[in-house]
């Protein structure tokens, strides 16, 4: 019960760790202009509270995958981790230091997000069908976040 706490702690780290200085440095989601939402979007803040359920799956997986001594695919989900909290630098920041569009930036960062996810889900069901479903959830909530990326870009050129 120690190791399922200390992942979880790491985990949550990871997120805050990496999403708190992201707000300091001026890169936020919402500005102060209204933009046409689209009807499947969902209101901003249940978009980090799914994130702490995401970080939830790959601190259990983290676990159970450190119980059965796979420590480099352990460290898989550490970086999946990084690459999913790191979402507002490599848009919003990427956005600031060269003026193109976030929404493009967001999309080529949830298609890696999205690949990584299927590559370590892939690795971890080599191990356990049921351990792979941890990593899942990820690749629906970023190809959902990828459809809204999609809507908002044609609704931009519109």
């Amino acid at each position: 019960m120690v190791g399922l706490l200390v992942n979880l702690l790491l985990f949550y780290a990871i997120l805050f760790l990496i999403n708190v200085p992201a707000y300091f440095l001026g890169l936020r989601f919402e500005g102060n202009e209204k933009r046409k939402r689209l009807w499947f979007e969902p209101p901003g803040f249940v978009i980090p509270l799914v994130w702490v359920f995401l970080f939830f799956l790959l601190a259990i997986l983290r676990y159970n995958l450190m119980l059965i001594q796979e420590s480099n695919l352990a460290s898989m989900t550490i970086l999946l981790a990084l690459i999913c909290s790191s979402y507002a630098y490599y848009t919003l920041g990427l956005e600031k230091l060269t003026g193109i569009s976030a929404l493009k930036f967001g999309l080529f960062g949830n298609i890696l997000v999205i690949l990584a996810a299927l590559w370590v889900g892939r690795k971890v069901s080599d191990l356990s069908a049921g351990l792979s479903y941890l990593v899942f959830p990820i690749v629906v909530w970023t190809f959902f976040a990828t459809m809204i990326i999609l809507g908002q870009l044609r609704l931009s050129k519109n």
